[in-house]
């Protein structure tokens, strides 16, 4: 991952969701079995589909394809800047 392009995932993760970390998102797993919780995205209302190695963590179905973008974004230094197919800088 791009040096400059870290800071700009962990601004992004700290804007957008409840975490303040990267998740390991090679990791994460369909969800198979009732689970309660809620997605990581602040105000997300959308059911759970997606948890991480731990169980936890979860990501709906919209928002899990989002984050794994920006992950991979950084991992190719594509979100420095700003410039994440997803989410930019407001002007």
């Amino acid at each position: 991952m791009p040096a400059d392009a870290l800071p700009r995932l962990k601004e992004l993760i700290g804007t957008y969701t409840v975490i303040t970390f990267i998740p390991d998102i090679d990791r994460y797993q369909r969800i198979r079995t009732n689970k309660t919780g809620t997605c990581i995205f602040k105000g997300c209302t959308e059911p759970v589909a997606w948890e991480d190695a731990h169980g936890s963590n979860f990501l709906c179905e919209g928002h899990y394809p989002v984050i794994r973008q920006w992950i991979m974004e950084a991992r190719k230094g594509l979100i420095s800047s700003g410039q994440s197919a997803h989410f930019r800088p407001e002007k």
